[in-house]
């Protein structure tokens, strides 16, 4: 059984930190790195909009996470667009984890908070990772070449993806 909660900023922090690098190592994520007490301030001070769930399955073990934010905070006109992102440990890929996440937490998350359309932009080369959201009903409505600085000097592309949440 997968069990989503609303991060705790005090167990989760290491956790979240963790799988960020995994995610770094496998080239996977535009994210920084950050320390452990970051992540921690991070969760501590989100804007009453935004969130951050956890999946936990097998006693508690920590097995992803998932957010949502308010995409443009400049705007009354864009308040109803949120940007989201998943990350799942790899041994948990492909288990219903990222699912979870969506199910329990970020769509549940979504409508309370008024939120109709979704959109993030995710590495070109995270195959996998587009797979996942197309399967949650995600489009490609974008792409934007070499537009991420590499790991090694290199450029990557980019997808935008995109989905209007069904009321």
């Amino acid at each position: 059984m997968i069990q989503v909660t609303r991060a705790d900023p005090i167990r989760d922090s290491q956790d979240i930190v963790t799988l960020i690098q995994i995610y770094r190592a496998e080239e996977k994520t535009v994210l920084n790195e950050y320390t452990a007490n970051e992540e921690r301030k991070y969760i501590t001070n989100l804007p009453p909009r935004d969130a951050v769930f956890v999946a936990r399955i097998k006693k508690g073990s920590f097995a992803g996470f998932a957010s949502i934010n308010q995409r443009y905070r400049h705007s009354e006109r864009l308040k109803h667009c949120g940007e989201t992102g998943t990350w799942v440990i790899p041994a948990f890929r492909r288990q219903r984890v990222g699912r979870s996440l969506w199910e329990n937490g970020i769509f549940p998350w979504c409508q309370k908070q008024g939120f109709k359309h979704l959109g993030f932009s995710i590495l070109a080369n995270n195959g996998e990772g587009i797979s996942f959201y197309q399967s949650l009903g995600f489009r490609v409505c974008g792409y934007h070449r070499k537009l991420v600085y590499g790991y090694e000097g290199t450029f990557i592309d980019v997808v935008e993806m995109e989905l209007w949440i069904q009321e």
